[in-house]
C-alpha cells in the first residue's frame, strides 16, 4: 500500500527530509526572536538603578523621572515609548528639565513600588531629590500633556509618601 497519498511508491529522499527538517528548525527560531523581543521592555536607554538615580539626585538637587513597564511591556507601555517619551521635543524637556531618569520594570513586591504606590503600568513618576516626595501619573500621557503638564507638575501638586504608623500590640 502506498504511504505517501499521491499514487506513487517513491521513496523520500533524504534532501526532502533535511529541507524540511531545516524549514521547521528556520520557524522555530524566528518564533524565538519574535517572543524574545517581545518580552524585551521598550528600549528609551534609561538606566535601571532606582538607588543610584536617587542618590545622584540628592547631590545634584534634582528630580528623578521613573518610566515603570511590565514585563512583558504592554501595547500602553509601547504606546508610551513611541508616542510620548522618544518624542524630540519630550527628550528635550526632560532634559532642560534637568530630570535624572530612570526606566524600571514593576514588581509589586519591591520597596519601590510599595513606597510609592505603583500598581499598574505604565507609570510615571517624578520623585524629589530626597525620594521623599514624588508626583504619579498612571496610564497612557500624550506627547503635549506630558512635556506642558507632567513635566511642569509644581511641587505644591506633588503627594508627600504615606506613612505607616508603627502598630500598636
Amino acid at each position: 500500500m502506498d504511504n505517501s497519498g499521491n499514487g506513487t511508491n517513491k521513496p523520500r529522499s533524504s534532501t526532502d527530509r533535511w529541507v524540511k527538517r531545516g524549514f521547521i528548525i528556520a520557524i522555530l527560531i524566528a518564533a524565538t526572536i519574535i517572543v524574545i523581543i517581545q518580552w524585551q521592555p521598550p528600549k528609551l536607554g534609561w538606566p535601571n538603578d532606582l538607588s543610584a538615580a536617587l542618590s545622584q539626585a540628592k547631590q545634584q538637587n534634582h528630580k528623578v523621572l521613573v518610566f515603570v513597564c511590565s514585563s512583558p511591556p504592554s501595547a500602553e507601555d509601547r504606546w508610551m515609548v513611541s508616542k510620548t517619551l522618544a518624542k524630540p521635543a519630550n527628550k528635550k524637556a526632560i532634559k532642560d528639565g534637568n530630570f535624572i531618569t530612570v526606566q524600571l520594570v514593576l514588581d509589586k513586591s519591591a520597596n519601590w513600588a510599595k513606597k510609592y504606590g505603583v500598581t499598574r503600568t505604565p507609570t510615571m513618576l517624578i520623585i524629589s531629590p530626597d525620594g521623599e516626595h514624588f508626583y504619579k501619573q498612571e496610564g497612557k500621557i500624550g506627547e503635549v500633556d506630558f512635556r506642558n503638564k507632567f513635566l511642569k507638575t509644581p511641587l505644591e501638586q506633588q503627594c508627600s509618601i504615606p506613612r505607616t504608623s508603627p502598630s500598636s500590640p
